[in-house]
């Protein structure tokens, strides 16, 4: 009795104590670094080199303060200025800069602007974090924070790739302005741990916005300090906030200036009785409400769609080109690994400097393109970051091929060609190689002796069936003529007009190229219930012509003008059910376009790969993964894939280049979850009637999508559904041999494998500090251990994914990954 007595006497004391401390207020001053909105790079440039003038002066002159709370803080709101500081000022004064920071007067994020992530690809977003890690290893600061602002909506997927790169924190204030979310009012949680579905998490500030963006829960809580304090005290304790901390950031609103010295000199007439303001660093903020509150912070792990994230399709050129860039960076990267040792990477040290700050710019909410840069100069600069994307992408390709030839030797008579498979599972492929014209040959797969299948395709180019090309690795075929007149054989489809017949399918198209049936020939499946690979509208006048028919493919060609100008190109496969599209839109447009998928299942669930996710599409009260309320869930995310299943059946479709897909009939506020028809969209102004974005696609004309559509006669896991993708998105990469005909065969295989095959190779590429780098995706539904062999270092690292140390490895180690956690591994020599 006495020890409850105590017990009841201490908490009771603690509680009184705590209710009767000062409410501590945090006031954490910035500016909201707006490029290509309110200002072009030049001119925000000249902007951060004033300012961060005034705040180094600032910090400098009050760094001595007695009360840590009285002493001036800055935060950099995004990467940019740090890197726009290091490359316009010289070492001393950046390292001034670097010392506010370790001195915890100043703080700078992961995010290199203020960005908006649904329409890129969850390797392109970890690259734009790159900048961060830089700056760890470089000048020893802890990156702890990351911010994704103004737009209304967050992936999911992002709170694991922040936390995985070494974010502990993030704040949220939205714009109350362009928007359906109908994100006016009280959110379900104001502090809360933003997990994701690996069970990684930052601690989230995301207050309700009730009054207007320069209040709490916008993206400019601190305009106006004296109000920021007056609603901070008063929202501390009450039943929707039970806590005595309180955070108001962001000062700088839409200006491009912010200086403040009041914020340093007035703080004694701003406090209200029972309370205790600080200038915060941010980062005080967080590490006051985790010491104490952390164990009644509650998490919250939920998708909120896709808002400004929408306007880069208004541009799908440039947006759709930057994503089918990063999938042709894979095998380029994978290549330039094996080789590095042999490639001369200073040549290429400008552009992938210009590659990186493409990647890390184009997600900026300047997509808006409603300020005072015009919307021309704005696509002009997204063009220009694209296109540099580009070229280093080509480049590295065009460096690890050469490398590549030259280290395959060649044969005396015929020729030696060498495929490269970059993933890490075995896999069968039809593939096509140019150079090689008409003739009889006689092709041997050199690591089975086996003879290989081939054919020609229209053009006269080869076409090569490769069976049980090994995981990561290369395969070499000898080519020879020869004089022997081979049986040529038969096609392996039957076309009547607008039906056909493969070995897997019976088809009926319409003359668009659209699909009226697709009956699977040992199940007896009907497939489609129309609207499948169609615009919408069926175009009666539509032509189709054979491009190819022979034993290894069917290829037909399509072409119309209903409902706009249009061609396809629908690839059959004698030795895979799969079935490849792609598809051109050949006029210039605005409204949104759409390619649709009609799939005949039912009682189905629909998952998407998000952003560093793959998610249900379905609200959460219904089991999904969207928020029930506050969400913009009319155009989902689409990334590599969209799995739509039941319990007895699977569909995969494979997308390279749309960005978002509608499911169903969508709204912004409500999500069709229970249709399994895609729509995926080639893009257009979704949002017409806020005029944001690019109008009419900058004067574009040409809109290329890629798709494959393979059924599964069960249902699957999510690690099979991206194997699918990740096939058809990677085709095997091949290199007539160019070495020496006496040069020694190189190693071909066992440059890296798992113990566990659910374990995806997302990345492999050569580390930023030496030694190479990857990413293994767990896409199991269960936690795994798993050991890793690899050739390509003797040591092994556990690294956040900017490539930041963690731990190092022994040889052998078991490494762990929770359902859906991506693991980053640095492989190097001491």
């Amino acid at each position: 009795m006495k020890t409850i007595i105590l017990f009841l006497l201490v908490f009771t004391l603690q509680v009184t104590a705590q209710e009767i401390s000062p409410k501590r207020l945090y006031l954490g001053n910035d500016t909201h670094v707006d490029l290509m909105y309110n200002g072009t790079e030049e001119e925000w440039d000249r902007k951060i080199l004033d300012m961060a003038d005034f705040y180094l002066k600032l910090g400098e002159d009050t760094k001595n303060e007695p009360d840590v709370a009285r002493r001036s803080k800055w935060n950099y709101d995004c990467a940019y200025w740090l890197y726009t500081l290091e490359k316009k000022t010289s070492p001393e004064y950046f390292n001034r800069i670097i010392n506010q920071i370790k001195n915890q007067q100043a703080s700078v994020p992961y995010n290199f602007t203020l960005p908006i992530y649904g329409a890129f690809s969850s390797e392109s977003i970890l690259r734009s974090f790159y900048f961060g890690g830089y700056l760890e290893r470089k000048y020893g600061i802890d990156v702890d924070i990351a911010v994704c602002q103004e737009n209304a909506t967050v992936p999911l997927g992002l709170a694991s790739l922040w936390a995985g790169s070494g974010a502990k924190y993030s704040w949220k204030g939205v714009c109350y302005c362009a928007t359906k979310t109908k994100n006016h009012g009280v959110r379900d949680h104001e502090m809360y741990r933003y997990k994701g579905l690996d069970g990684q998490s930052v601690l989230m500030k995301w207050y309700s916005i009730l009054g207007n963006n320069s209040e709490l829960g916008g993206y400019s809580e601190l305009l106006e300090p004296t109000v920021a304090v007056w609603q901070m005290d008063t929202l501390c304790g009450t039943k929707r906030y039970p806590y005595r901390i309180a955070g108001a950031f962001g000062k700088g609103w839409d200006n491009m200036v912010n200086y403040s010295y009041d914020m340093v000199w007035h703080l004694n007439h701003r406090t209200r009785p029972g309370t205790k303001l600080f200038i915060s660093n941010e980062l005080d903020f967080f590490q006051d409400f985790e010491k104490t509150y952390g164990s009644q912070i509650p998490p919250e792990t939920k998708a909120y769609g896709n808002e400004w994230d929408l306007l880069p399709a208004t541009l799908s050129n440039v947006s759709s080109g930057i994503r089918r860039e990063m999938e042709k960076l894979r095998n380029a990267e994978a290549l330039a690994t094996i080789f590095q040792k042999d490639i001369d990477f200073t040549g290429l040290k400008i552009q992938k400097s210009d590659f990186m700050y493409g990647l890390s710019t184009i997600s900026a909410h300047g997509w808006t393109i409603d300020g005072p840069v015009s919307k021309k100069t704005f696509t002009d600069w997204a063009r220009k970051q694209h296109n540099n994307i580009a070229k280093y992408v080509d480049t590295l390709t065009q460096v690890g091929l050469q490398t590549w030839a030259g280290k395959i030797p060649a044969v005396e008579n015929g020729k030696r060609v060498s495929f490269f498979n970059a993933l890490n599972w075995k896999r069968d492929a039809t593939i096509e190689v140019k150079n090689m014209g008409k003739g009889n040959y006689e092709i041997v797969n050199e690591s089975n002796n086996q003879a290989v299948d081939y054919s020609f395709s229209k053009e006269g180019k080869l076409l090569l069936f490769l069976k049980d090309v090994e995981a990561l690795s290369f395969s070499n075929v000898k080519i020879t003529e020869t004089a022997k007149t081979l049986k040529v054989k038969s096609s392996n489809f039957k076309i009547d007009k607008y039906a056909l017949e493969t070995p897997f399918y019976k088809v009926k198209l319409n003359p668009d190229g659209s699909f009226v049936s697709l009956i699977d020939k040992a199940s007896k499946k009907e497939w489609v219930k129309g609207g499948f690979n169609s615009l919408g509208q069926t175009d009666r006048n539509g032509q189709i012509q054979i491009l190819e028919n022979n034993n290894l493919r069917l290829v037909l060609s399509v072409s119309g003008n209903t409902p706009i100008k249009y061609a396809s190109t629908i690839t059959f496969y004698a030795k895979s059910n799969n079935i490849d599209f792609k598809n051109e839109i050949l006029q210039n447009f605005n409204e949104p376009i759409y390619w649709n998928y009609s799939i005949n299942l039912s009682n189905t669930s629909v998952s998407h790969e998000e952003i560093g996710a793959v998610i249900k599409a379905a609200p959460v009260s219904q089991g999904g993964h969207y928020a029930d309320k506050r969400s913009r869930v009319d155009h989902l995310t689409a990334n590599h894939f969209i799995s739509i299943q039941n319990q007895t059946h699977t569909a995969v479709i494979s997308n390279l280049d749309a960005l978002f897909f509608k499911l169903g009939n969508s709204t912004p506020d409500t999500l069709d979850y229970q249709n399994s028809t895609i729509r995926f969209l080639v893009g257009g102004q979704i949002d017409k009637e806020f005029k944001l974005g690019v109008v009419n696609q900058g004067g574009d004309s040409l809109f290329v999508n890629h798709f494959s559509f393979k059924p599964f006669y069960t249902k699957i896991d999510m690690a099979t559904a991206m194997k699918t993708a990740f096939e058809h998105q990677n085709p095997l990469l091949y290199q007539e041999a160019k070495g020496p005909k006496t040069t020694a065969m190189p190693q071909l295989s066992n440059f890296l494998s798992t113990s566990d095959s659910d374990q995806i190779l997302y990345t492999l590429k050569p580390a930023e500090d030496g030694g190479s780098l990857c990413r293994f995706w767990n896409l199991s539904e269960n936690a795994k251990e798993y050991s890793i062999k690899t050739s390509l270092g003797s040591n092994t690292t556990l690294a956040t994914h900017v490539e930041t140390p963690i731990q190092n490895l022994a040889k052998d180690a078991t490494l762990k990954a929770n359902t859906q956690q991506i693991v980053s591994l640095l492989l190097h020599n001491k």
